[in-house]
């Protein structure tokens, strides 16, 4: 296998079904320009569906007009190590607004995702699980119990995940990062972020993150040892990348009902 190549960031200009957070995280409307007045609303078709069923409750004191609940919908891909795995629409759900002391709040909510086939499998080599399903090896993206998604400048904020791994082969506990030691995203913007409807508010931009360090496997057994080093396990800073073309959309909470 290539190693190299398979370590050279690409940006993925993949279609959008979410398309963040999420980290997951097309973020704050307030950083891209007004919805343009004369904007033609897409077709429904040309739009995920947008679920506010995972908005968390408001803190206490917060003002449902002032706070809104940010729904943010990805594909993608990542290259984590000799790992390259497509990322399948992928919803991130959390809320922000201003709390009774002036400061701003964030809630998180939620984090869906499907899990996605990687291209090398167990062994990391490419077109293997085709010829081989029982060297098979899924990727799924997990919230790992921290987000930040205040934007400054061209930052996006960061979140953290854990990577639950799963194949014919693999223990349920297998996992690249933990809820002690996750995987830390941070997300910078590639360009501007911009508005494709404004009734629905929908913006579209892409985020991703060639900084991320990935830890070793781990829980996976006596094939923990193969999978980590046929796949670079672990793959230090620089080496791996994170790239997500999102979809968002949000709604005050005045608006949810709530």
């Amino acid at each position: 296998m290539d190693r190299r190549r398979n370590r050279t960031f690409t940006r993925l200009a993949a279609g959008t079904g979410l398309a963040l957070a999420a980290v997951a995280s097309t973020t704050a409307p307030a950083l891209a320009e007004a919805p343009p007045r004369d904007r033609a609303a897409p077709s429904a078709a040309a739009l995920p569906t947008f679920d506010f069923g995972d908005c968390p409750a408001l803190p206490a004191g917060a003002d449902p007009d002032r706070w809104r609940c940010e729904v943010h919908v990805a594909t993608g891909e990542m290259r984590l190590g000799g790992i390259v795995v497509p990322i399948r629409p992928m919803t991130i759900t959390h809320a922000e607004g201003p709390l009774p002391d002036g400061t701003t709040g964030q809630v998180f909510g939620a984090l869906h995702a499907t899990p996605s086939p990687t291209s090398g499998g167990l062994l990391g080599v490419p077109g293997l699980p085709e010829r081989a399903p029982l060297l098979g090896m899924n990727v799924e993206t997990k919230y790992g119990g921290w987000f930040d998604f205040l934007s400054h400048g061209t930052s996006a904020g960061g979140l953290d995940v854990t990577l639950a791994l799963s194949g014919p082969l693999l223990p349920k506990d297998c996992s690249i990062g933990t809820a002690e030691q996750p995987i830390r995203l941070t997300m910078t913007r590639k360009g501007p972020s911009e508005w494709i409807s404004k009734d629905p508010p929908v913006l579209k931009g892409t985020l991703w993150d060639d900084t991320v360090a990935v830890p070793a496997a781990g829980g996976c057994g006596p094939l923990g040892t193969v999978l980590n080093r046929h796949n670079g396990l672990p793959s230090p800073g620089g080496s791996n990348s994170v790239t997500l073309d999102g979809l968002y959309t949000f709604k005050t909470y005045s608006r949810l009902g709530r």
